[in-house]
């Protein structure tokens, strides 16, 4: 693949380095609680890979191949925003009644 297509291969590299960097974000901050910069994280990566995946998608469906796996990118990339927001929104639900409790 990268001797044959080798921008295509990059960007499916590139592209699985964005959803691995999404999973560790997320995994740290499900093992080590909220952090300061792991809520704008995850809103930037899932962001991220959710154009990426709705480009390829477009470009998929222009080309008219790929079948259903590009659908599952775009799918997925969309429910990882849907995600990273509903979790920031637990985040800052959590943290202001712990914070109103304590007054």
């Amino acid at each position: 693949m990268f001797t044959d297509a080798p921008g295509r291969a990059a960007g499916s590299v590139v592209g699985l380095a964005f959803w691995v960097a999404l999973l560790s974000v997320a995994t740290t901050r499900y093992a080590r609680g909220e952090r300061p910069w792991a809520s704008s994280a995850t809103l930037w990566l899932a962001g991220l890979v959710a154009a990426g995946n709705i480009g390829l998608t477009a470009i998929h469906l222009k080309a008219g191949v790929g079948g259903w796996r590009p659908f599952v990118g775009g799918v997925l990339g969309i429910l990882a925003v849907f995600l990273a927001v509903a979790s920031r929104d637990k985040a800052a639900g959590l943290g202001g009644a712990a914070q109103d409790s304590g007054t």
